[in-house]
């Protein structure tokens, strides 16, 4: 009988600590949300498929591009309906050819894009605070 009840005990703190990381994931879930980080090859997919979505250009080893994407990340987190994706140059030696090719621009870093219908709507060419980021995209997006 004494078994049954130490497993029972057992079995109820699993249960109830089970519970508790279900709900901080869930509440995670709900509350945070992160911008994805994509390669140039499902860039230019998705430029081909004319799809609407807002995309930074930049170096992931420069401070600024770092202290940006704190601010891409609340942005995100705020405004879920719209995608944003991160291009780090840093994965390709070639970037600034490729940024040329594709968009027809020479771009400094970070720089972000709004791309509507696979072209580009709109850029800035600089890191944005958080309010200027959020009209600049609700302008052109």
């Amino acid at each position: 009988m004494n078994l049954i009840k130490k497993i029972s005990k057992e079995i109820s703190i699993f249960g109830i600590v089970l519970i508790i990381f279900i709900g901080l994931f869930t509440y995670r879930y709900f509350t945070f949300k992160d911008f994805s980080t994509i390669n140039e090859t499902k860039l230019t997919q998705m430029i081909e498929e004319k799809e609407d979505f807002v995309v930074v250009l930049g170096d992931s080893t420069n401070n600024t591009t770092i202290a940006y994407q704190d601010i891409l990340t609340q942005f995100t987190t705020d405004n879920r309906n719209i995608p944003v994706y991160f291009v780090d140059k840093n994965e390709n030696n070639k970037f600034d050819d490729y940024v040329k090719k594709t968009f027809d621009m020479n771009v400094t870093y970070p720089t972000t894009l709004v791309i509507k219908d696979g072209k580009v709507a709109a850029k800035k060419e600089q890191p944005l605070s958080y309010y200027n980021l959020t009209d600049f995209i609700t302008e052109n997006y």
